[in-house]
């Protein structure tokens, strides 16, 4: 019992941190910060823009696959192929919120009147032992939240916006912050940035679709399998010389 009390104490001290900004961006990717305001999404603080009465002249987004900034996956340690699943989640599940909000998602740039661009600009890996002392955590204190053990978790910093045609900004978020609570998905190194992949998207898509409501913007749909495709063009985005060195690395 004393075990399990020990990991409890633990536990609610990361939680008490849940809330608080996760400071591992590691480059500035925005086209413009100027006008950035704190702001809270989904519990998490943010830094965010919208001009609501740009978002009236959206009729379709494309949403190219999300980059990373030059040494977050080669310091990470993760192999280029499993980090891609995290890139690939953040924008299937952006893509996934936009269309539930009634926009036109395209996979072809030349529909859209809209892009948003992503980028990952910081990002550490879990821990699976910890994670996993998390998990029995869990199944020992039972309740509506799942605490974790505040070492070894994962965290993930991202930026988005969305550009018009001519390259102006009509909304973005900065965002990053550490995972506090369990999720599922089995534990590996990137469990926590797939779960924070998906709490960005979210966040971000909200932010887009509540201030086209109120404007009363026009609504469009998306037509079925454009998000999941996003997701399966992840295994694309890099270079056979990044994973010919993470192999490397590994026989090594």
């Amino acid at each position: 019992m004393s075990f399990i009390r020990n990991l409890f104490v633990l536990a609610l001290a990361g939680l008490s941190t849940a809330c608080a900004a996760t400071d591992i961006q590691r480059e500035q990717t925005l086209s413009d910060y100027d006008r950035l305001v704190p702001a809270e999404r989904r519990l998490i603080p943010v830094r965010e823009f919208v001009a609501a009465d740009a978002l009236m002249e959206v009729s379709a987004i494309h949403i190219p696959m999300a980059g990373v900034v030059d040494g977050v996956v080669e310091d990470s340690g993760v192999d280029p192929e499993r980090f891609e699943r995290v890139a690939g989640k953040l924008n299937q599940t952006l893509c996934r919120r936009l269309a539930r909000g009634g926009f036109t998602v395209t996979t072809e740039p030349e529909e859209a009147s809209h892009r948003i661009a992503l980028t990952i600009t910081g990002f550490e890996t879990s821990n699976p032992v910890t994670a996993g002392a998390s998990e029995l955590l869990s199944f020992a204190v039972p309740g509506p939240i799942s605490p974790r053990i505040p070492i070894g978790v994962g965290a993930l910093a991202v930026e988005g916006e969305m550009l018009d045609r001519e390259g102006q900004q009509i909304a973005a978020m900065q965002w990053s912050s550490r995972n506090h609570l369990i999720s599922g998905g089995g534990f590996s190194q990137i469990t926590d940035g797939f779960a924070l992949a998906q709490v960005f998207a979210d966040g971000f898509g909200d932010l887009i679709v509540d201030a086209r409501d109120s404007v009363d913007g026009q609504r469009g749909a998306t037509e079925r399998g454009v998000c999941n495709a996003m997701f399966d063009e992840a295994d694309t985005m890099f270079p056979d010389e990044l994973r010919a060195a993470a192999g490397a690395q590994e026989a090594g």
